[in-house]
């Protein structure tokens, strides 16, 4: 199966390959028929000039009797007491033999009947025709290119467009065509582009409003949880523990109430991180570094893995949604760490630079060489949040070495304020 793709590879051709080693095969056999043409004419006028000058000779006298300039300034007719055949030597032998058939020479009434002048000039107009067809069919071949050249320009421009749709460039375009079929196909290419342009903005506006949705309810969840059940428990341990110095209640009783103020502690405990999870309470109260190096602690103490942060001393100055946005992408990459590298410890950075807000995470994990086609729900939303940041997110893995994701978030110069570490 490989070997017969690897062959049908090797037999794909370009338009130019194929139309010229067609448009050789015809100037080849168009060339080869001529040839035999031209040579059978050949055979026939030196067969018919043979015939004639075998009547002169026949009429002459004796070569002897007659003038020396004569004897020299006659065609096809040489003294047999001469210096014999005067083929001439840049004549080839095997085109000589193919226009006389390698008949032998007549001898006539004292005369030898050569044909050596008549093949050289067929030989002359011979070279002379193949030469021409040789130039008309280079002047072919480079007009060929031209013309190809012009037809496959646009089919070029066709694939490097789609190769950039592919990349995920939806503003590219195509040039109007001269030729009206081009045109037509370029102005539909552009239709389809704007029409998936216009669907991209629209899923990705959609995607921004359901995120933002989403952090509103969990901040309200958040909030109803915190003011109402998160009272509640701690009324009840209030009461629990108050029970614990009742001396109206015995040692038994009292130790129930131990154990329900403790249920309470353990319930209230989650209940935190289930609220930090819901809505970063911690961003509110410490700001956009210590809600990082919050999420750190504690994803460190709920996975059991070493985190080792750094950070600038003083971040950027970010509006709520751009830090929830952000503290989402973080606390969605740790999770990942956790849950699928199999590490045993990541690394943190979180960086100014030029004007920009750059962030690296590492871990040990095991790493993947298909990374993107592993791509869930959590990967989807990290893409989303950085678009939304306006930033550019990579995902970097191989088998062994880990995992690395790097987000770099544009800044406006005045955003960034107090001096770096």
């Amino acid at each position: 199966m490989l070997a017969f793709h690897a062959l049908y590879r090797a037999l794909k051709m370009t338009v130019f390959r194929k139309i010229s080693l067609l448009m050789l095969l015809l100037f080849t056999a168009i060339y080869g028929v001529g040839a035999v043409l031209y040579v059978q004419q050949a055979q026939y006028d030196i067969g018919r000039e043979l015939a004639a000058v075998s009547g002169v000779a026949q009429s002459l006298g004796a070569a002897e009797t007659l003038p020396p300039d004569v004897v020299q300034s006659l065609r096809h007719m040489r003294p047999t007491q001469g210096s014999g055949s005067a083929v001439n030597h840049e004549v080839p032998f095997w085109f000589a033999s193919i226009v006389t058939g390698e008949r032998a020479f007549e001898v006539v009434n004292g005369w030898r009947i050569d044909p050596a002048d008549e093949v050289e000039e067929v030989w002359e107009g011979f070279v002379l025709i193949s030469a021409s067809y040789a130039v008309g069919m280079v002047l072919c071949f480079l007009a060929l290119f031209w013309m190809v050249k012009q037809g496959v320009r646009p089919l070029t421009e066709l694939s490097s467009a789609m190769a950039a749709v592919a990349d995920g460039c939806l503003a590219s375009r195509l040039p109007s065509q001269r030729v009206m079929e081009l045109d037509t196909l370029a102005q539909r290419f552009n239709h389809m582009v704007l029409a998936l342009e216009n669907e991209q903005q629209t899923v990705s506006r959609l995607l921004n409003e359901l995120l933002q949705l989403q952090d509103r309810e969990r901040e309200h969840i958040a909030r109803v949880l915190h003011d109402d059940l998160g009272q509640y428990l701690t009324g009840i341990r209030a009461q629990a523990k108050s029970w614990v110095y009742d001396p109206e209640l015995n040692e038994r009783q009292k130790q129930q109430a131990r154990d329900l103020a403790g249920h309470c502690e353990t319930v209230q405990r989650h209940f935190r991180h289930l609220l930090q999870d819901l809505h970063p309470l911690a961003m509110e109260q410490l700001g956009l570094a210590g809600a990082i190096q919050h999420l750190a602690e504690q994803w460190q103490h709920l996975s059991g893995l070493n985190c080792q942060l750094t950070m600038d001393e003083h971040l950027a100055d970010m509006s709520g949604e751009q830090q929830t946005h952000l503290y989402r992408f973080l606390q969605e990459a740790l999770n990942n760490v956790s849950r699928h590298a199999n590490a045993t410890c990541a690394t943190l950075a979180v960086t100014l630079n030029a004007g920009e807000l750059h962030i690296e995470l590492r871990d040990d994990g095991a790493g993947t060489d298909n990374f993107p086609e592993k791509a869930g729900l959590g990967l989807r939303s990290m893409h989303e949040r950085a678009r939304c940041l306006g930033g550019r997110v990579r995902f970097l893995s191989k088998v062994g070495e880990g995992t690395k994701i790097q987000l770099a978030v544009p800044l406006h110069p005045s955003c960034a304020f107090g001096s770096l570490l």
